[in-house]
């Protein structure tokens, strides 16, 4: 199993067991296999921070896995005799969120949510970084060309997630939440769970929630061929 960094700094300790990595001044990006919901996912990266708020992302499912804060990962199963099963291992306390698309088309508003993208129907075309090295990840989906950015709030209480189209033939949809319950308050805020954590989405983003088989949503949509919205996560 391929991994590798990008463009930054790291310190990372080794003893008998485990083998811990740690982001230095600069993210740290890694590549592995990582189980998530029972299943080994094998297109993950993930991205640990100085500021120690940390995630990971299915990159042929453009869904943004978990969040956690603490030390980054235990990769112990990947790097120690063979690396065998080849698993990179969240450390502190993870906050499991969603493998399913984040972006998806609807016939209607009540149409079901898929749980997951076919893998040919998902194109990856990379990522950039910005100025601090943090990545936005870059596909098209869904007849558009689609990119992701996350990057840690000034003060480190959260994330911020920017997710914008282009060239899209039609309207689309952004899951920003799945949950059992999902409240909203007041400012653009969201409850989600019981209150396992907070969504609050930017002023001129319309959401709405929806009831499911398994609990409520809450989506946006993005009606033109070229749109974006921003939400922040904070736990």
């Amino acid at each position: 199993m391929a991994f590798f960094t990008c463009c930054a700094t790291y310190t990372w300790a080794q003893s008998a067991n485990p083998y811990v990595l740690n982001a230095g001044t600069k993210p740290y990006l890694l590549r592995s296999y990582l189980m998530f919901d029972g299943k080994k996912r094998t297109h993950v990266i993930s991205v640990g921070t100085s500021e120690k708020l940390n995630y990971s992302y299915d990159l042929k499912q453009g869904a943004l896995l978990q969040v956690w804060r603490g030390q980054f990962l235990d990769v112990t199963e990947m790097w120690k005799d063979r690396g065998e099963p080849q698993l990179a291992k969240p450390l502190g306390t993870v906050l499991p969120l969603s493998a399913a698309p984040a972006i998806t088309a609807l016939t209607d508003q009540n149409a079901v949510w898929p749980d997951s993208i076919s893998f040919d129907d998902l194109q990856n075309k990379g990522y950039v970084l910005d100025k601090s090295k943090m990545p936005t990840f870059l596909y098209s989906s869904n007849g558009a060309d689609i990119s992701d950015k996350i990057v840690v709030q000034s003060g480190g209480s959260g994330i911020d997630r920017t997710i914008s189209i282009s060239n899209s033939k039609g309207p689309l949809y952004c899951r920003i939440a799945a949950a059992q319950t999902i409240t909203a308050l007041k400012d653009n805020t969201y409850s989600i769970g019981n209150k396992a954590y907070t969504i609050k989405v930017s002023a001129e983003t319309k959401t709405f929630i929806r009831k499911t088989k398994n609990g409520q949503e809450l989506l946006a949509q993005l009606a033109n061929g070229t749109d974006s919205l921003t939400y922040s996560l904070i736990w």
